[in-house]
């Protein structure tokens, strides 16, 4: 597809059309399958095969909990995990607005599905609790986190309380009520962090092993991978506003590379690694090849044939040149999928509860050298960029 656009890129007044296989043509109506070209088109991944029959039994007649379930990642579980029949589907959110809105779309799709939609946020240990004591879920995915490296830079203590404190009460609440598997979505940014954030989705993983070693017989396990193509401040959606004003691109260097994938293929891989989960695993997804940024905002410009240019700006704090692998190949062990495998993450001998009352006051505080300070204690390899 790259060629193509590549070749005919000089040709003015030129529209590409994109259409489905050639049994799918032969099936149906050919004129509802032509959509525009994409730039998930141009990323040549294939196309993910999940074990259908494995997730069917791990979903089917149970009770899901989705912590961030409006978000980007929350909100394709919930599309995901439709499909299988759960008992109940119950959506966590603070986001009013896109918690109806998906509510009134899985209602439309899923008319027989038993949709519950909770306003709460993981900072409330109280609500939680009642919300597991009301349902008695078996499994929970938790994708509620701050996310946003640069302003988790300039906000760290409301990492701490959101992404640490938050976590710490969702695991508690999962133990406490004999959850069967909790799956965090975790992040590469959690390899080697340089950025705050990185550092408390590393935390986070903590939290959950640790959790797993407190209550044995609840299945905890965490999924790391990289960038999601159209999630909620990721490139592409900048990208695409900044070409409807008319605006040039901004890329932070020219070299500047990332590991992506689509929204869809993040949740299926997410929920078939929690099918695999026996506890204490540190799931790592294939990301296919890195792409450059700058790379990828050139692709967009040829696609909308906007009369834009690019902008390079400088790193922002936090933000890594290269982003590394997810594991080391050497030492990753191979799953039923070949997307998915597990990494062999060296053993952290700190008790991440035995700072819990420090971070909090540290947090409550605001003081940011004395926080990152901690943090550092706690996650070895943290080193922030200068």
């Amino acid at each position: 597809m790259k060629k193509i656009l590549k070749r005919i890129e000089n040709i003015p007044e030129i529209e590409v059309k994109i259409f489905g296989m050639v049994s799918d043509i032969l099936q149906r109506d050919i004129e509802g399958q032509i959509r525009d070209v994409q730039i998930e088109d141009l990323l040549g991944r294939k196309q993910v095969v999940i074990h259908d029959r494995a997730i069917n039994s791990f979903l089917e007649g149970k009770v899901i909990f989705i912590t961030g379930g409006a978000g980007s990642i929350g909100s394709e579980l919930s599309r995901q995990i439709a499909k299988y029949n759960p008992r109940t589907l119950v959506n966590i959110d603070m986001n009013e607005n896109n918690l109806y809105l998906l509510e009134l779309e899985l209602k439309r799709k899923y008319p027989y599905l038993h949709l519950v939609s909770e306003m709460c946020s993981i900072r409330d240990f109280d609500k939680l609790q009642k919300l597991f004591i009301e349902y008695k879920p078996n499994i929970l995915f938790h994708a509620a986190a701050h996310k946003h490296v640069p302003l988790m830079e300039h906000n760290p203590e409301e990492a701490i309380k959101n992404n640490v404190f938050g976590t710490k009460n969702v695991a508690e609440c999962v133990g406490k009520y004999g959850v069967e598997t909790m799956v965090l979505i975790s992040t590469d940014k959690a390899v080697n962090p340089t950025s705050f954030m990185g550092a408390t989705k590393r935390m986070c993983e903590l939290i959950v092993q640790e959790s797993g070693k407190k209550y044995p017989s609840t299945k905890y396990c965490a999924v790391r991978f990289g960038n999601v193509l159209g999630s909620n401040g990721s490139v592409i959606p900048i990208f695409k506003q900044l070409i409807r004003e008319g605006k040039n691109l901004i890329v932070t260097h020219k070299d500047i590379n990332r590991y992506f994938m689509t929204v869809s293929e993040a949740a299926q891989l997410v929920i078939e690694a929690g099918s695999f989960g026996k506890g204490g695993e540190i799931f790592i997804l294939d990301m296919g090849e890195p792409v450059k940024i700058y790379d990828l905002a050139k692709d967009m410009i040829r696609l909308s044939g906007a009369k834009v240019g690019i902008d390079i700006i400088g790193l922002r704090p936090g933000e890594k040149l290269y982003e590394e692998l997810l594991y080391d190949v050497n030492k990753a062990v191979k799953t039923e999928n070949n997307k998915i495998f597990i990494t062999q993450v060296e053993a952290n001998e700190i008790e991440i509860s035995s700072y819990y009352s420090r971070l909090q006051k540290v947090a409550y505080q605001k003081d940011v050298t004395e926080l990152k300070a901690l943090v550092k204690e706690i996650v070895k390899e943290y080193r922030e960029s200068v």
